[in-house]
């Protein structure tokens, strides 16, 4: 009877907790553990934080080597250091959730399971404002509700290639770097920990992941591969029909469009800019910092790429997401801008680059000003057109621009031709 009763108490264990684990792990069902190959990229991701000494010194390397990663955060830990969490944003990275208390799934029933997935992802959404996509369970371990319950919700389940073993005793700074690059391969996810706080973790463990990092960096690069954000690297969603149908309709207008309005790409066309040579019809125009663009003198308009942008981000990206990925594209474009216009005759009276886009947020760092644009038709047109040809390329369409509608306003962007030159110099230096 006894052995009987431990049969039973078994099998359900093995139903309800080991069975779908190993269904996950093993053979790869319902969670993502590398991307495709071929890209030449990798995703850098960070468990347990987010922490007060560890993380902003991880975010400080990141920012040197211009990087982004993936966080995923311990959902009470983001509501005890909102300040770092807002960090991890600002500074373009991913976030996702770790839990809320990184409880295993495997000690807990059905409501304690929801709780744990639900709450975290509230707290993380309390504290940043953005909508969680990914989730990493504690230890990469489930249990029945736990995959059905994250389904549900609409979180991409995300895990790793392989351990580096920082959060153990024995390692050391040394060590993670050999497991890391001995290992890398084009497509891996790499998991890391910035926190020692959480149950198993060694007591400053994360100090070696400080210290392993650049040179873990630095292997990346000698060895040919970019560390990418998950949401430019994951296989992208299967389109509906009908938006395949709506995204070559436009591919063709948008072609025709540029050839009768003179609008060509810059360079080989794997350039984040499109141009235009213009003259000005209105008024003088005086713009921020006292340049004038006179009526009747030539000016170059700027145009973002979009086939370049949708090919960097993908058809997973979120809107902050596609406003980074163009802004590191602006920071490599600035030379070949400079270079072309210094190089082509035809554009040597140019002093003022004008253009007007969506995406300006963070723009005021590489030397262009914005200008609101007056209201009146062409601002109406404007903000319809602008609006429309991202909801042709948004993962979710009109319905996922919805909760940016206050933030999509399209202005000028304005940079003269000195100014570029003083950046082309501080960017290429």
């Amino acid at each position: 009877m006894e052995a009987s009763i431990l049969k039973i108490l078994f099998l359900l264990i093995f139903v309800y907790s080991l069975a779908p684990t190993v269904v996950v792990r093993l053979g790869h069902i319902g969670a993502v553990s590398r991307a495709p190959k071929g890209c030449g990229r990798v995703a850098l991701t960070f468990d347990d934080g987010p922490d007060p000494l560890y993380t902003p010194q991880i975010l400080e390397i990141l920012h040197r080597y211009q990087v982004r990663a993936c966080f995923f955060l311990v959902g009470a830990k983001a509501r005890a250091n909102p300040e770092i969490t807002r960090q991890i944003i600002k500074a373009g990275h991913e976030i996702g959730s770790h839990g809320y208390a990184h409880k295993a799934a495997w000690l807990l029933g059905p409501r304690a399971t929801s709780r744990e997935i639900g709450e975290a992802s509230l707290a993380i959404e309390e504290v940043t404002g953005q909508k969680i996509r990914f989730c990493r369970p504690a230890w990469g371990l489930f249990n029945l509700f736990s995959i059905w319950y994250c389904r549900l919700k609409g979180l991409k389940v995300i895990l790793w290639t392989y351990m580096s073993w920082d959060w153990t005793k024995k390692a050391t700074p040394e060590s993670v770097t050999h497991k890391v690059l001995s290992r890398i391969r084009d497509g891996a996810i790499l998991v890391l920990h910035d926190s020692d706080a959480t149950p198993g973790a060694a007591k400053g463990s994360p100090s070696r992941v400080v210290e392993a990092l650049p040179r873990i960096l630095d292997g990346l690069k000698q060895r040919g591969l970019q560390v990418a954000p998950l949401e430019e690297i994951m296989p992208a969603k299967k389109k509906p029909f009908s938006k395949k149908v709506l995204q070559r309709l436009w591919s063709y207008v948008d072609r025709f469009v540029r050839l009768i309005s003179g609008i060509s790409n810059l360079g080989d066309g794997n350039s984040i800019w499109r141009i235009a040579l213009r003259r000005h019809r209105g008024k003088d125009w005086t713009m921020p910092g006292g340049n004038v663009l006179k009526r009747g003198e030539l000016y170059l308009e700027l145009h973002m790429n979009n086939d370049r942008l949708l090919s960097l981000v993908g058809e997973n990206a979120l809107l902050e997401h596609s406003i980074f990925t163009a802004l590191r594209e602006v920071r490599s474009g600035l030379p070949l801008l400079a270079k072309f216009l210094n190089s082509n005759e035809k554009y040597g009276e140019i002093n003022t680059i004008l253009g007007i886009t969506l995406l300006h947020r963070g723009l005021g760092r590489f030397g262009f000003k914005t200008v609101d644009m007056k209201p009146g038709i062409f601002q109406t047109f404007t903000s319809l057109y602008e609006r429309w040809l991202l909801a042709i390329f948004h993962p979710d369409g009109f319905k996922g621009l919805k909760s940016y509608r206050y933030k999509l306003t399209p202005k000028y962007v304005v940079i003269t031709r000195q100014e570029l030159m003083s950046k082309r110099i501080q960017e290429s230096g």
